[in-house]
C-alpha cells in the first residue's frame, strides 16, 4: 500500500516566496495527499495569494507571530491526515520526483523520518561534510552539511527542518511538535527528531529527495550569523539538550565547555585583525585595526546565549511535564 503524504509549509510574510513553493509543489510527478500552508504573516497578503491562486490549498493561521516555526509545524501536523507528514519552508522549492524519493525509505517499517537533500547553489557543498551529515557529536554540537551527496540513503541524528518528513503516528506517540525555541528557532527540527531517536525509531537521509533551497532574508527582524543569530543559537542547543537528555546527562557539559573553547577563535581574529599588513602584505587601515576588539562582542554573543540556556531549559522542562510531552 502506498502511504499517503501530507505536505506542510510554514511561512512568514514571505508571500513571494510561497507562491514559487506552491509552485513547484504542483509539478511533483506524484500529487501529495494535501498541501497545507500555515501562515503566522502580520499581515494578509499571504492569505490574498491563497485566495487568488491557490484556493485549493489549505491556509491556516497562527497568530503566535514571528519566532514560533515549530509551533506553525503543530498547527499543521495536528491538521493533517496523511501517514507523512513532510515538512519544507516556503523558500525550498522540490524537484520533481521529490515526493517519490522521500516516501521510499518507508519501506523499512523502523524508518520514522526521511529528510532529504538541500541545495543551496555553494560551490563543492556536494561533498563537504559527506561523513558528517545530521549528527549529534559527543560534545553536544550538531553537523549539518544537508548539502553534501553521499549517493545513497544513509541514517543520521536529525533532519533539516527545511525538507524533512515523519510518519504521523511516531509523531503522535512522542506527543506532537514541542514549541518554545523562539528568536531564529534554531534548533527546533532537531527536537523533533533526537526525540524520535530516543524513542527508538530510525531516521534517514534521503539524497535523491531534493530541494533547491534559496534561504531567503529573514522578515522578523536580523540576519543569518548576526549577533542575534550567535545568541539564539547557543541558548536554544542547550534547551534542546536539557529537554532531550536531561540536565545530568554527559553531552550538556561537553556542550557548555565546547562553547567556551569556541570563544577562542574570535580572539584569534581580533589579534588578526590588529596585526599591521593585511593578508596581501599591504598596511592595515588605522581605524580597522582600532576596531578590531569589536569581534569580541560576537563571543559575547554566544556566552550569553549559553547562559540564558538553563533558565529557559528549565522553564520548558517544567512546561514538557506538565504537559506530559516527552
Amino acid at each position: 500500500m502506498t502511504l499517503s503524504v501530507s505536505v506542510i509549509v510554514i511561512t512568514y510574510a514571505r508571500p513571494q516566496f510561497v507562491r514559487t513553493c506552491l509552485e513547484h509543489l504542483g509539478r511533483l510527478d506524484s500529487a501529495p495527499h494535501e498541501i497545507i500552508v500555515v501562515d503566522a504573516s502580520p499581515d494578509d497578503r499571504t492569505k490574498k495569494l491563497m485566495a487568488d491562486e491557490f484556493p485549493h490549498v489549505t491556509l491556516l493561521r497562527n497568530d503566535l507571530g514571528p519566532g514560533t516555526m515549530p509551533e506553525s509545524r503543530q498547527i499543521g501536523f495536528a491538521a493533517a491526515t496523511g501517514d507523512i507528514v513532510a515538512f519544507i519552508d516556503d523558500d525550498a522549492y522540490v524537484d520533481p520526483d521529490w515526493l517519490d524519493e522521500l516516501r521510499k525509505p518507508y519501506a523499512d517499517p523502523a524508518v520514522v523520518g526521511v529528510g532529504g537533500r538541500a541545495s543551496n547553489g555553494i560551490e563543492g557543498e556536494e561533498t563537504k561534510g559527506l561523513g558528517e551529515i545530521g549528527r549529534l557529536l559527543p560534545d553536544g554540537r550538531l553537523t549539518g552539511n544537508f548539502g553534501a551527496n553521499p549517493g545513497r540513503v544513509i541514517e543520521v541524528d536529525h533532519l533539516l527542518g527545511a525538507n524533512m518528513s515523519f510518519r504521523r503516528s511516531a509523531l503522535e506517540a512522542i506527543g506532537g511538535i514541542r514549541g518554545n525555541y523562539p528568536g531564529t528557532c534554531l534548533c527546533e527540527e532537531s527536537d523533533i527528531s533526537l526525540r524520535l531517536k530516543r524513542a527508538g525509531g530510525t531516521l534517514v537521509f534521503q539524497p535523491a529527495a531534493l530541494v533547491r533551497h534559496v534561504a531567503a532574508p529573514y522578515t522578523s527582524g536580523g540576519k543569518r550569523f548576526d549577533r542575534r543569530y550567535l545568541y539564539y543559537a547557543r541558548r536554544n542547543h542547550i534547551v534542546l539538550l536539557a529537554r532531550v537528555y536531561g540536565w545530568r546527562h554527559p553531552l550538556v557539559r561537553r556542550y557548555v565547555w565546547s562553547t567556551i573553547r569556541a570563544q577562542s577563535d574570535y580572539v584569534w581574529e581580533m589579534l588578526v585583525r590588529f596585526g599591521p599588513r593585511m593578508a596581501d602584505g599591504s598596511r592595515r587601515p588605522l581605524v580597522r585595526r582600532i576596531t578590531s576588539p569589536v569581534i569580541l562582542t560576537r563571543a559575547v554573543a554566544e556566552l550569553t546565549g549559553l547562559v540564558a540556556g538553563f533558565p529557559a531549559g528549565w522553564i520548558a522542562r517544567r512546561r514538557d511535564r506538565a504537559m506530559g510531552v516527552s
